[in-house]
């Protein structure tokens, strides 16, 4: 199966968390089988926990070692953004519209 140059877009919604963990991870495998890049939208994720930023490292890590790419795309909501720096990461890091931001700066 040929993969698709055009990129992959997800999109999450409501909560992201361990009840939606399993569905979440699947269709991000999905999305790296057939795209050779894979943007998430989370600006509309009302609530998030660990499982859902293991995720997220996760398809970074796995974009990267398979040559692959891997970015959130549009605002990350601030409560999200807040939780995930209490956890010691920073989803700043894999936002396309910050590192445009941060290039041009």
């Amino acid at each position: 199966m040929e993969k698709n140059d055009e990129p992959k877009l997800i999109k999450w919604t409501g909560e992201a968390g361990i009840e939606e963990a399993a569905a979440a991870r699947e269709e991000l495998l999905d999305a790296f089988n057939n795209a050779n890049e894979v943007q998430l939208d989370i600006s509309s994720v009302d609530d998030i926990d660990v499982s859902a930023i293991q995720i997220i490292i996760a398809s970074f890590l796995e974009a990267d070692k398979n040559g692959k790419r891997f970015s959130i795309i549009g605002e990350i909501p601030d409560v999200i953004e807040k939780f995930c720096k209490s956890c010691g990461v920073s989803l700043s890091e894999f936002n396309s519209k910050k590192k445009k931001e941060v290039k041009n700066a």
